[in-house]
């Protein structure tokens, strides 16, 4: 093709090129030169001015070391200080992964150590950082992601092939389809299409919906989507409300690329893997099985916060920070030569958690906003982080100090590391002599992040370089996976159990309640969204009694809501986001909130920036442009 044509004119004479590939909108040049590779930083910079498309140099298989003796002289050149756990070689991308606890000791100042290992074994070395915590699960994800890297290549190539196709001459217009999570909260899922593309945001779940009926799915059999003609899809973060219907998409026919962070790629895994074997141990059919999730890790592309990457013939993706949950992205799209641009927000918090940075503003065109609008109803304010800590602390005191278990019922993934975060806080303190117990995928969730520490807030990030002040590892945080376990938990004096699922849909939390509900000396506090419908909802609403497993159980507990955890921004945060876009947006369109707050927050909007803002319905069409 054209630009692997205009490549050709900067390589220099001894440069022994085997081969020049498209890597998704990358570059990848495979020389058999150990001089070029070794050297081509002044070629690399001509190519990318010219062509404006990142270029990788790595070595063909007639360069690189064995791999056996590329392994020795790795360990030969990195200090045991790394913690070098495993290497792992893909010869068909000339790529050598190197897995270790401190990968900065790996990387070396500058980038020092990389360039050393490619001096000694000509491989082109990757370094990623192993988790603090063991997880078989997370161990499963990760061996998931660099399996068939000759799969990879060929993919990769054929999606650069097919981004770098030249555009039609017509008539210019993008349109967005409302296919789920319009006024609802659930079953996200959002299609771009223009003359050239079709691009999917987000294909979830309806936690709240009963198991099995049309309600728990987005329309993808809608009209305007067509699986046989998708183009790209986006993944704005790992909830299942947003992500738990990917996988299907790959098992109904869908077959291109899937973008999204490192993070929020090894989450889904995780969470989708836990969907089917929830599934399974009810009795029940999962969308879609194993192998349909394998399908979507190996057409994964997973761009970095700020990375412009093409994913469309007219359509260019970038990704940035939300501040929800763990990697996740508010994912803008533009579209054509300066034609129009969407910013699709997901869920988003416009404020400083304990784990994360606030949601990123800085978007230099923004015609058309998508927001979510969980808490955009008019009397939705939270209280401030700092009041909310100190009601949370003071109400779980004040239940482990009459000898009660306090259930917090979480997010595998956000919700519990912001409150285990506090928590962990208060254990480094002498008088909380307290076990914590963490129960279903909560642990899984705290060991991915311990391996992506550079997508949480600076504070965060401090304390697990230090390692001892890690607030996911101490002594009195107590994993909890079995039948058995559950029993330890119970037979426990007071204690504090944070559990799943966070709305009360199913999941590890329906024993805790079932068994210390009648006891009026114990708590559960609710920390997150409770969506019209759920259990969760219903005892957040006062109901006394509750059928569980087929037996009536009275809610004698004492249960609160403390409000200002929120992954979510308010009415307020969304109003004071929406201003301080970088680039003003010309219409607002908002979703993911109950039918009332999509049209209330609507209202505000228009009010406040004056500009069109619309509330559309699931199945709407709405032409931007």
């Amino acid at each position: 093709m054209e630009e692997l044509e205009d490549v050709k004119e900067f390589l220099p004479p001894n440069a022994e090129i085997e081969s020049l590939r498209f890597e998704a909108s990358d570059i990848v040049i495979y020389t058999s030169s150990k001089d070029f590779f070794l050297d081509n930083s002044d070629t690399v910079k001509k190519i990318v001015s010219k062509l404006k498309k990142r270029v990788e140099v790595r070595p063909s298989g007639k360069l690189f070391m064995d791999p056996e003796r590329a392994e020795e002289k790795l360990y030969d050149t990195v200090s045991d200080e790394a913690g070098v756990e495993n290497v792992i070689f893909q010869p068909s991308l000339g790529k050598m992964i190197v897995r270790a606890e401190r990968p900065g000791k790996v990387i070396g100042d500058k980038g020092s150590g990389l360039q050393e290992i490619r001096e000694k074994t000509l491989w082109s070395p990757q370094v990623e950082r192993v988790p603090a915590i063991d997880s078989k699960i997370v161990d499963r994800a990760r061996e998931l992601t660099v399996e068939d890297p000759e799969f990879r290549k060929d993919f990769l190539h054929e999606v650069g092939q097919h981004i770098r196709l030249d555009k039609s001459a017509g008539d210019e217009w993008v349109r967005i389809s409302s296919l789920g999570g319009f006024r609802q909260v659930g079953r996200s899922c959002v299609l771009v299409q223009t003359e050239e593309s079709n691009v999917l945001m987000d294909a979830g779940i309806n936690p709240s919906a009963e198991p099995g009926t049309t309600d728990n799915y987005p329309y993808l059999n809608a009209p305007e989507l067509d699986l046989q003609d998708l183009d790209a899809v986006v993944l704005s973060h790992a909830h299942m409300d947003h992500c738990g219907m990917i996988p299907y998409l790959y098992k109904m026919g869908y077959d291109g690329p899937l973008y999204c962070t490192k993070p929020t790629r090894d989450l889904m895994i995780m969470l989708t893997l836990d969907y089917i074997g929830i599934a399974h141990s009810e009795q029940a059919d999962a969308p879609y099985d194993s192998n349909a999730i394998k399908k979507a890790v190996k057409r994964t592309i997973t761009p970095d916060f700020g990375e412009v990457t093409d994913i469309t013939p007219d359509i260019r993706l970038t990704l940035k920070n939300s501040g929800h949950i763990l990697g996740s992205s508010l994912c803008h799209l533009h579209v054509g030569e300066g034609l129009h641009n969407i910013l699709y927000t997901g869920d988003y918090n416009y404020d400083q958690s304990e784990m994360l940075r606030p949601a990123d503003t800085n978007f230099k065109r923004v015609e058309t906003l998508i927001t979510e609008s969980t808490y955009g109803g008019r009397d939705d304010k939270q209280q401030p982080r700092e009041e909310a800590q100190k009601k949370f602390l003071s109400k779980v005191k004040q239940t482990l100090s009459k000898g009660g278990k306090v259930i917090i019922p979480v997010f595998a993934v956000g919700r519990s590391q912001e409150i285990l975060g506090m928590l962990a806080d208060e254990i480094n303190r002498d008088y909380f002599d307290y076990n914590v117990y963490l129960d279903g995928m909560i642990k899984d969730a705290n060991a991915l992040h311990t391996a992506y520490p550079e997508f949480l807030s600076k504070k965060v990030q401090k304390k697990i370089f230090k390692e001892d002040d890690s607030p996911f590892i101490h002594d009195q945080l107590k994993p909890v996976g079995s039948y058995e376990e559950r029993q330890e938990v119970f037979g426990d004096g007071p204690c504090v159990i944070l559990t799943t699922s966070g709305m009360l849909t199913g999941g590890p939390v329906l024993s805790y309640l079932q068994e210390l509900a009648p006891d009026e000396k114990n708590a559960m506090i609710f920390v997150g969204y409770q969506a019209s419908g759920t259990l969760g909802n219903k005892i957040q609403q006062g109901r006394s009694t509750v059928n569980l497993n087929g037996d009536r159980v009275s809610v004698n507990l004492d249960v609160s809501t403390v409000s200002g955890f929120s992954a979510h921004s308010d009415r307020q945060q969304i109003i004071n986001y929406c201003k301080n876009l970088r680039s003003s947006p010309n219409k607002v369109l908002t979703n993911h909130g109950e039918e009332k707050k999509c049209f209330q927050l609507a209202s505000t909007l228009h009010k406040a920036l004056h500009i069109d803002t619309e509330a559309p319905q699931n199945l709407d069409v709405t032409r931007v442009r």
